[in-house]
């Protein structure tokens, strides 16, 4: 399996930097999963994909930068991650969108993101509906997030999976694309076991 996964970025001095969460570099080492760095550059980012277009196998969006600072870093990390998004369609690879990635994919498809209290550094059940993934239909999951979804904010053609008990979106997927989104943050869960569900049903 080859996965391509966008960049995180963050101020470093005087500049800015991409990054890659250790999170994720750990989990693609243990399972010796090779891995594409995709960078925030609209150009070089849409080379690389079209290079190794018969390689990919599964396209993540992970988590990051609030999504609706209005600076011009993080506009172009939003400009980079839609034109991923249009790439995953055209070329039909499955793609998985983690907090963030999941706002991302939310708005690209007509939906709103919402600040919603108590949900940033806490923990919280999700209950999830008729899914193939998960054997349990409750379990507890961690909150890295300012912004939610709630149910009538929702994107065009996206099908909700898993809520949490104050209703907003935890889990979704496309109705017609193996397009993926998760609020939590499964690859922070040392054994992945998460994490592999989800990406052996969507790959």
């Amino acid at each position: 399996m080859v996965i391509a996964i966008s960049s995180n970025i963050k101020k470093h001095y005087k500049n800015y930097c991409d990054f890659l969460d250790y999170y994720w570099l750990d989990y693609f080492t243990k399972l010796k999963i090779k891995f594409i760095v995709l960078p925030n550059s609209t150009l070089s980012t849409n080379y690389i994909l079209k290079n190794n277009l018969k390689k990919i196998n599964l396209i993540i969006l992970p988590g990051g930068n609030n999504i609706n600072e209005m600076n011009k870093v993080i506009r172009n990390r939003n400009k980079v991650e839609k034109s991923i998004i249009k790439f995953s369609i055209k070329n039909r690879i499955p793609l998985l969108g983690v907090c963030r990635g999941m706002q991302l994919i939310n708005i690209f498809f007509g939906g709103k993101n919402k600040i919603k209290k108590n949900h940033m550094g806490t923990n919280h059940f999700v209950s999830i509906r008729n899914d193939k993934i998960f054997k349990k239909k409750k379990f507890l999951v961690n909150s890295f997030h300012d912004y939610c979804i709630e149910k009538k904010d929702i994107g065009k053609n996206l099908e909700i999976i898993g809520e949490c008990d104050d209703q907003t979106v935890e889990f979704f997927k496309h109705k017609k694309h193996r397009i993926y989104g998760i609020m939590w943050h499964p690859e922070r869960y040392k054994n992945y076991l998460q994490l592999k569900k989800i990406i052996n049903k969507i790959e």
